[in-house]
């Protein structure tokens, strides 16, 4: 018998399967829902892909995800004075204002956005952190963000599998309304909720992950799974994947999942861009000791020619990167 590779040994490679249609470079993007979106959807910002990720702030659960999609406007239950400031059930601190009409005024821009870049968008990147979320108990409001108000103004409640097919699946449709050609992709966050204890953190997953193979299923020709969860939980397994509160991924641990959604995900022509530009993007990052030496001149010289090169043979990159 061969004898097995290290690789064949230490570790066992989830299979990330194909997309419905691969990411192009000419491709417009939405990352919502929880931290984890915020990590990828900063990949392919670095990676001048166009993107927008989560205009009114992370979104961890169904329940608020599909607010933002029944919600066209800030109403006056939307939002709740608290120290001085106004906030928005609807998103994070990012909304926050000192007074509720410039708290609604940020919100309803947010939203604009949000559904702007959803008429407009290829990729819809939905990630699902946990199936738990609370109501704010004086007007019965689901919310995004309790705003570290007293958790006794908030009652906590649990999504079934039932519930978020069904909360998801009237998203679905107002998206695939909006946008007909739009791919969607759900992803479940590896992220662990300790505070609800482990077992039920596992619980959570599950239920979410039931809700999205049956999504899949139903709507196979436009709705997809990318295992990110997976490849944390079963490929790489291991506490130094892990932050420092061992409940985040590391960010080495985001950067292979990356790397996994590139390989498998992105188009033959995006991989050759992203081959020449990631380079470049690490020159456009320097930052010298001694930016007057003659060598750094001409350092900046070459990387300012490569860089107008690049946008010569790929007038779609979306960088924002200067010298």
């Amino acid at each position: 018998m061969p004898k097995a590779s290290r690789e064949q040994l230490f570790r066992t490679p989830v299979a990330v399967g194909e997309p419905l249609r691969k990411i192009r470079l000419s491709d417009k993007n939405l990352f919502l829902g929880s931290c984890f979106a915020e990590h990828i959807g900063r990949r392919f910002v670095d990676s001048c892909l166009r993107t927008v990720i989560n205009p009114l702030g992370v979104q961890y659960n169904p329940a608020s995800i599909a607010r933002l999609f029944a919600a066209k406007s800030c109403a006056e239950s939307d939002v709740v004075t608290a120290d001085g400031m106004w906030h928005s059930w609807l998103g994070d601190s990012e909304l926050s204002r000192t007074s509720e009409e410039e708290c609604c005024k940020a919100t309803t821009e947010a939203l604009n956005l949000l559904h702007q870049t959803l008429a407009e968008a290829d990729n819809l990147f939905i990630t699902l952190g946990t199936s738990h979320y609370y109501r704010y108990k004086a007007t019965g409001e689901v919310v995004a963000n309790c705003h570290r108000l007293p958790q006794t103004e908030f009652s906590e409640e649990e999504l079934t599998t039932e519930d978020i097919v069904s909360v998801l699946q009237q998203t679905l449709k107002r998206a695939h309304k909006q946008n007909p050609s739009m791919q969607v992709v759900f992803t479940v966050s590896p992220y662990r909720y300790a505070k609800y204890g482990f077992h039920e953190s596992q619980l959570s997953k599950a239920r979410l992950l039931l809700a999205v193979e049956q999504l899949q299923r139903t709507y196979s020709d436009w709705v997809t799974y990318f295992p990110a969860y997976e490849i944390l939980l079963d490929e790489l397994r291991d506490y130094r994947f892990y932050a420092e509160d061992m409940l985040h991924p590391s960010e080495q641990a985001v950067d292979y999942i990356w790397q996994s959604l590139y390989g498998a995900w992105m188009d033959e022509d995006l991989q050759k861009f992203l081959s020449r530009w990631e380079p470049l993007r690490r020159s456009l990052q320097h930052r010298p000791m001694h930016p007057e030496a003659p060598s750094f001149k001409t350092f900046q010289e070459n990387t300012r020619e490569q860089l107008a090169q690049l946008k010569r043979d790929y007038p779609d990159m979306n960088v924002n990167y200067e010298l």
